[in-house]
């Protein structure tokens, strides 16, 4: 494998981290398995972590506070040669799980599919709208919080609000949009009214939380 594609390996784990972590919430259930990707997250966390001797925690931290790989292996004196080798190893020792699975099992069955990715994006796009808009800020601004560590609820309050508000502007939203997914006949009544709790919960646990997962 050549210096480019290690490279490019080395920087594919924060964009993992980037952009799965702050979307893991819709992806949560208590007897649910974990989706393949969010296996795979975990594996090339931990062995980064192991590499640059941080915990895990710490380099998801240092991620999202716009560090590359590259800066904490030079920080940590690793080279990132040495780096996108371990990730290489996780990657390709993950890749034969994932396809002796496939060959097994074949694709999951529709019950047991979780929302995708760019399901979650969407809400979680909807969500920073909505706060921004309440709290007079830009979208770009909120994220930008967000990014360095601040929960939606801090950044209310720095704006004279509060974490509640936001939940209220969220759930507002997205039941607007249930309502006419309802109008349109695309969904029951009884499957808004389900989706809607569970995004009550979910919102409030963003909005004090943030990207910072426990």
């Amino acid at each position: 494998m050549n210096k480019k594609m290690k490279l490019l390996v080395s920087g594919l784990i924060a964009a993992l981290m980037l952009a799965i972590l702050p979307f893991a919430a819709f992806a949560q259930g208590e007897s649910s398995p974990p989706r393949p990707e969010r296996i795979l997250l975990r594996a090339l966390t931990d062995t980064a972590a192991q590499v640059l001797e941080m915990e895990p925690k710490a380099l998801v931290r240092a991620l999202h506070e716009g560090k590359t790989p590259a800066q904490l292996a030079e920080e940590a004196g690793v080279s990132t040669e040495e780096l996108s080798a371990a990730l290489l190893d996780t990657w390709n020792a993950q890749g034969e799980v994932f396809i002796g699975k496939f060959i097994e099992n074949g694709l999951p069955q529709k019950q047991d599919r979780r929302p995708n990715l760019r399901q979650q994006f969407k809400h979680v796009r909807l969500w920073v709208k909505v706060s921004a808009e309440a709290l007079s800020m830009s979208p770009q601004d909120f994220f930008k919080s967000l990014r360095q560590g601040q929960t939606p609820a801090e950044i209310a309050e720095a704006h004279g609000s509060t974490g509640q508000a936001l939940v209220d502007v969220i759930v507002a939203a997205e039941k607007e949009h249930l309502d006419r997914a309802v109008a349109d006949g695309r969904i029951t009544q009884e499957k808004a009214d389900a989706i809607l709790s569970r995004i009550s919960e979910r919102s409030a646990k963003w909005v004090e939380q943030g990207f910072q997962r426990p």
